[in-house]
């Protein structure tokens, strides 16, 4: 049987990877970066899940030329959350008993914002995605197999598509076989693995990923991972997974990671030289004048990732000071009907 390193490699694929817009009117300027095959959003498209809101995300996503937009919600997002939505409105104090359970209207009822993205599906190709695997066909010839999920560990204030730390989540990733087929190509979720991109500031510099999550990534290793939720873990790395127990400890960890970029590779920090200094403000220089941080990892790449093999994590939050770059990655897909 061949290994996954000897496999066809598949179909050139171009990501444009973004998350944390929380109702911003933000753009990149995609001129310089066609072209896209498939645009990501991993969540939080509003700061207080308000219609208008919802409208300018979906306006953003609109206007980026590419032929396929995938987002999921984020725990800013509650109004998607229908079951969450539903017991805010239930037990909001109010002291007209006859308002007791009756939306705002600057949120609307609780299938307001999913009739949003029903429209913005057959308009814009905006697919608002469910918990769960999706596949689909690319305009390029590849095929797509991804799976989707919102939820995270509770961790601020808002509650959308939350769980509790102590009781988890089954994040219910499919792995592929030995030879690297079947399976997921992408992973998106809102929030982190445990011990990836996940470090919080608000919590003194601890890791507040999920480590259901982690595990699941562990076991399925797809090509790419990408997420947001923690605004300060933005960044990327590459991450080559363990074979056996006997290289680099028990089986699905990690057995080496490359940092691509990270905010302590674009802000001067405590320490910094000079000349570390100048050579970080050139790099966010650069990052600002394309409006994107690209990256490719295909074969024949400085780091090429395989499906089984090795995990590409990309930390899209572009939210916060400075409003952090999106992401463009090149990987190989499969080739749709094989």
């Amino acid at each position: 049987m061949a290994s996954p390193s000897n496999m066809n490699p598949g179909i050139r694929t171009r990501f444009l990877i973004i998350a944390d817009t929380h109702g911003m009117h933000y753009l990149p300027d995609t001129k310089p970066l066609q072209p896209i095959d498939v645009v990501i959003h991993c969540g939080d498209l509003t700061s207080d899940s308000q219609l208008a809101e919802y409208k300018t995300a979906i306006h953003l996503l609109s206007r980026i030329n590419a032929p396929l937009k995938l987002l999921i919600p984020g725990n800013h997002d509650y109004t998607l959350d229908t079951p969450t939505y539903q017991h805010l409105l239930d037990h909001q104090p109010s002291t007209k008993p006859q308002q007791q359970g009756q939306p705002p209207p600057t949120h609307g009822r609780p299938d307001a914002a999913h009739h949003l993205f029903t429209t913005a599906q057959h308009t814009h190709n905006i697919h608002c995605l469910s918990e769960g695997t999706h596949h689909f066909p690319l305009a390029n010839g590849a095929h797509l197999a991804l799976y989707a999920s919102p939820y995270t560990p509770a961790f601020g204030g808002a509650p959308g598509f939350q769980f509790p730390r102590e009781e988890g989540h089954d994040f219910d990733i499919p792995c592929g076989g030995a030879d690297g087929g079947g399976g997921v190509d992408v992973v998106i979720t809102h929030g982190p693995p445990r011990g990836v991109r996940d470090r919080s500031w608000a919590s003194g510099g601890r890791h507040v990923g999920s480590a259901e999550l982690f595990a699941a990534v562990a076991r399925a290793r797809p090509r790419l991972h990408c997420f947001g939720h923690i605004h300060e873990g933005w960044g990327a790395e590459v991450v080559r997974w363990a074979r056996t127990a006997g290289e680099g400890g028990s089986p699905g960890r990690q057995h080496g990671s490359v940092v691509l970029a990270d905010l302590g590779s674009v802000l001067p920090l405590k320490g910094d030289g000079a000349e570390v200094v100048r050579a970080k403000e050139r790099r966010l220089g650069e990052y600002a004048w394309g409006k994107c941080v690209k990256t490719s990892h295909c074969a024949g790449n400085s780091l090429p990732v395989v499906k089984g093999v090795s995990t590409l994590f990309v930390n899209a939050a572009v939210a916060g000071q400075p409003v952090k770059p999106p992401w463009v990655v090149d990987m190989e897909l499969p080739e749709e009907g094989k």
